[in-house]
């Protein structure tokens, strides 16, 4: 029994060692955990390491940081026609004409992929043509569609050009704006008719609009005067693509690889070139090492900016690298990215303008004590709610559209959501487009509620309810809800429309999935707006004409009125005259009764720019200005390390917790040895 005790005494004993080496082994341990985490906490870097850190001849690597609110739907630029995808393509396409980047007052067209601007040539039957000369050493990314070459890209032609115009004809391709072009490029209307017919387009069989005279000319033909032509020239549907990749990427099984589509794998001439796309992650681009179509200006910027940007002129870009887009959805992380230096640039919402901004709309000390920059910008943009003019309720019922828009509390809206910056659009073009009626009122955007429920009663629909079933209303309101200022936003408009009795149904979607929703037609009322392409009106008003309905225009509402039609037939083509601005006010009290959208805003945007990335081009309608950006990589760096400062207090904070932990688990352990 002496010896069993004894031995079990000398095990206890051990036992007891044992837990006290692993208390403080274990206290080390936690000590080593919390610094551990702690600094893992202090490295918040968001974004992937760049693609490299030195650049061929040892100078450093430039990464910009910007960000896209959604993945666009397609690259494909003859395909693409959204704001969203346009910030894309426009670095990674090139056109044959772009908008000088200083100069918008007025906006001045310049040489992009031409060497000259083209001379306009009027023919005895009325005809046009332009003669275009390109930029010889303009080349195409390296890609492995270039099967011929080993992967490196090869020169753009005039055949490239031609190659573009013929996609615009393909039905295939869908590309919407064929219904304009066709109706001014001679032969184009054919081609597309006849591939409708056969179900394929000959690529074989040349273009009349495209006149082919030599490796780097060409001749662009018109059926009749249409001086917008030059502004279609300046964008991603007539940019060049080279007929390889289109083929290379068709979406099928090659040996072991599947090769993406062609939409999702672009190849073009501009200054950068597509690295990586992961999906609702990042969207990657570097720059392309043999890009020379243009190169930074000469001149046109304001002369307070004389010291910044003449030391520029003339000088090859690219300044930057690479440039990574993270898909960031929600406003919030996007602003405190913004915050700890980890965006070059963000708009200002509704979450933060009282946060960044004075009573006087300008930036509060301490942001200006950080170099942050603010920019204020009327964008030529008009923001509606469309109604869809072939839905079997609204479509027909013309007073209950405009029950709904002389509800609405635009100014309301205004307040909440915008701060209260916002133009009220009482009309489709924005203020500074020709045309534009500074005094004009709409008479349906009074928000005046006893005129909408007269109306409401007039279409039938008393209350809300409707007459011929004593059952209520129902609509649906179709929106993008990827963030709280969207969902809220929407919520709003749903509750101004319910004012009148009407049950409103909202249909969230996806940005792709709502613009498929708008080009079939399945939808009642959506959300959307229009970014100026041009600074014309013809820009605007074909948004309404019946022969540029979805997929082969823009006119989502589907609104369709003869006279309006003819009316602006006659004023697109014409120079801005007292004869063509009477023309334009005739359309706008067409659309004004007619009611195929509720017109909502003309935004104000503010916007800042880290102190590291100031602003080079306030061009709105310049989607690829990032080209002739700059950083100061060091100065990013200093500020980083300021405004993410390690707090160190958690720090000391928890040590101590955790040694007075480890010293009485220590006494206590020994107290029960004792």
């Amino acid at each position: 029994m002496d010896i069993k005790q004894k031995a079990g005494s000398q095990r206890h004993q051990d036992t007891g060692k044992s837990n006290s080496r692993l208390y403080r082994q274990g206290a080390v341990f936690c000590v080593l955990g919390v610094l551990a985490a702690h600094f893992a906490g202090c490295d918040n870097h968001p974004h992937p390491p760049p693609l490299q850190e030195k650049r061929a001849d040892g100078a450093q690597w430039r990464v910009s940081y910007r960000s896209l609110g959604d993945d666009p739907r397609t690259l494909d630029p003859q395909v693409s026609y959204d704001t969203l995808g346009h910030a894309v393509i426009a670095q990674l396409y090139e056109c044959l004409l772009q908008y000088h980047p200083f100069k918008v007052d007025p906006y001045e067209l310049v040489p992009c992929l031409a060497e000259i601007m083209p001379q306009r040539v009027k023919h005895p039957d009325g005809r046009e043509s332009y003669l275009f000369k390109l930029k010889r050493g303009i080349y195409f990314h390296d890609d492995s569609c270039f099967t011929d070459s080993g992967g490196i890209g090869r020169e753009v032609t005039a055949e490239d050009i031609a190659y573009a115009f013929k996609r615009i004809a393909d039905p295939k391709v869908e590309c919407p704006v064929v219904s304009t072009l066709q109706d001014y490029v001679v032969g184009l209307k054919d081609v597309y008719t006849e591939a409708q017919k056969t179900g394929r387009l000959d690529y074989s069989k040349s273009l009349p609009g495209i006149e082919v005279v030599d490796r780097h000319t060409f001749r662009l033909n018109l059926l009749k005067a249409y001086p917008q032509i030059l502004y279609w020239l300046a964008m991603p549907f007539t940019a060049p693509v080279p007929r390889e990749a289109v083929e290379y990427y068709d979406g099928k099984r090659h040996g072991d690889e599947i090769r993406p589509l062609f939409r999702f794998h672009p190849v073009g001439t501009g200054p950068f070139r597509l690295v990586e796309w992961q999906k609702s992650r990042l969207i990657r681009m570097a720059r392309h090492e043999r890009y020379t179509a243009t190169a930074f200006p000469t001149g046109g910027w304001p002369a307070e900016e004389d010291d910044r940007f003449k030391p520029d002129t003339g000088k090859p870009i690219p300044f930057l690298d690479e440039i990574q887009f993270p898909i960031i959805r929600e406003t919030i992380p996007r602003w405190r990215l913004f915050r700890q230096g980890y965006l070059e640039g963000v708009g200002v919402n509704k979450d933060v303008f009282n946060t960044v901004l004075n009573m006087s709309h300008e930036l509060t000390l301490a942001y200006r004590e950080r170099g942050v920059r603010l920019y204020k910008d009327v964008e030529p943009t008009t923001f509606y709610l469309v109604f869809n003019m072939e839905d079997g309720v609204l479509g027909k019922n013309k007073k209950l559209r405009q029950a709904i828009s002389s509800a609405y509390d635009e100014e309301l809206d205004n307040q909440i959501f915008a701060n209260g910056i916002n133009v009220n659009a009482q009309q489709l073009l924005p203020p500074g487009v020709f045309g534009s009626q500074a005094n004009f009122r709409n008479p349906y955007k009074q928000h005046d509620l006893a005129l909408a429920r007269r109306l409401m009663a007039e279409a039938g629909y008393p209350e809300g309810i409707e007459r011929a079933t004593g059952k209520p209303l129902e609509l649906k309101l179709d929106a993008v809800t990827d963030d709280p200022q969207s969902r809220q936003h929407t919520e709003f408009q749903k509750n101004q429309i319910e004012q009148l009795g009407i049950r409103v149904k909202v249909v969230e979607n996806t940005w792709a999935r709502l613009q498929e929703k708008v080009d079939s037609g399945d939808f009642q009322i959506v959300g959307y707006g229009w970014h100026a392409d041009y600074p014309d009106p013809e820009n605007f008003f074909f948004l309404f004409c019946g022969r540029y309905k979805p997929p082969q225009g823009s006119n989502n509402s589907r609104y369709s009125n003869p006279e309006f039609d003819r009316i602006f037939q006659k004023m697109s083509t014409m120079d801005n005259t007292p004869e063509r601005e009477q023309l334009i006010h005739q359309l706008n009290a067409m659309l004004t009764e007619d009611c195929p959208v509720m017109f909502l805003s003309h935004p104000v945007y503010f916007s800042l720019n880290q102190p590291w990335a100031p602003r080079v081009s306030s061009n709105p309608l310049l989607a690829g200005g990032i080209k002739y950006a700059k950083i100061d990589p060091d100065l990013r760096a200093r500020c980083r390390r300021e405004w993410n400062t390690v707090s160190w207090w958690p720090l000391w904070g928890a040590l101590g917790l955790t040694i007075a932990c480890g010293v009485f688990t220590v006494r206590w352990s020994r107290s029960r040895h004792v």
